[in-house]
């Protein structure tokens, strides 16, 4: 079984910019704009090739803006999201988030610390260590 699931939170790094300057305000409204609507093109295409995946993006809620939640769910590793979000920081270096996957099938799985997790920061998609749910993982009757 392979499941795969995160989250991402989508934006254009502002960082060191003078927010108080409405022109460059203005600029990267756009360019937040026009990165939510390659995903959600993006994410259709997924879902037009026959990929079955889960995803939800939230906006305008209590200021959370372009907050999008993701899962996949097969019987065997597909790398549909790890694609999706190396691709993200590919066309976004604002984006953040986290990937989850749990594959029973890879040649180096340990029951006992069965997720590997990806980390999304800018323009970085890299493995690192999962230390929050394996660390717990045999308490669940799974």
């Amino acid at each position: 079984m392979f499941n795969s699931y995160g989250w991402i939170q989508l934006g254009m790094n502002r960082k060191n910019l003078d927010i108080m300057n409405e022109e460059i305000q203005n600029k990267y409204d756009k360019l937040d704009i026009e990165l939510e609507n390659k995903v959600k093109s993006r994410l259709q295409e997924i879902v037009d090739s026959n990929e079955i995946i889960k995803f939800d993006l939230i906006g305008g809620l209590n200021n959370l803006e372009s907050f999008l939640s993701v899962q996949l769910s097969r019987n065997h590793f597909n790398p549909t999201l790890r694609e999706f979000y190396n691709w993200i920081s590919e066309i976004s270096d604002g984006s953040h988030g986290v990937l989850y996957e749990m594959d029973d099938e890879r040649q180096d799985f340990n029951p006992d610390k069965p997720y590997k997790m990806w980390r999304l920061i800018g323009s970085e998609f890299e493995e690192c260590e999962e230390s929050i749910l394996n660390e717990k993982f045999h308490k669940v009757n799974y």
